[in-house]
């Protein structure tokens, strides 16, 4: 029961990142990981309701369904990223010059 509520607060998470930010700077990433974990957990339902619940063989059979999900959001994210910083969304701080602290020569 937990987990289905966790996965309807999850897409719900989701769909105000989607919808109400646009996806916009940060909240690509949180669209990403709330969808993902929406997903991960309405297919850990599936999989804890067909096993016979013994720990080493539920345990193996949640371990195979997280791996996928996080290789993929990882990939997701950095793709995401580096759309944003080829577009120009993200603003990366540049060092400061040395011109804008030269000494004044005493005259």
């Amino acid at each position: 029961m937990a987990a289905c509520l966790i996965s309807v607060l999850m897409l719900a998470l989701a769909g105000v990142t989607r919808f109400g930010a646009h996806l916009q700077g940060a909240w690509r990433v949180i669209y990403v990981v709330s969808a993902g974990a929406a997903l991960y957990f309405n297919l850990l339902f599936g999989v804890v309701g067909a096993s016979s619940q013994t720990e080493p063989s539920l345990f193996l059979a949640q371990f195979a369904v997280v791996l996928p999900f996080v290789g993929v959001s990882a990939a997701i994210i950095r793709r995401f990223r580096s759309a944003a910083l080829a577009d120009g969304n993200i603003a990366v701080k540049k060092a400061p010059t040395s011109h804008h602290f030269r000494e004044r020569s005493p005259r």
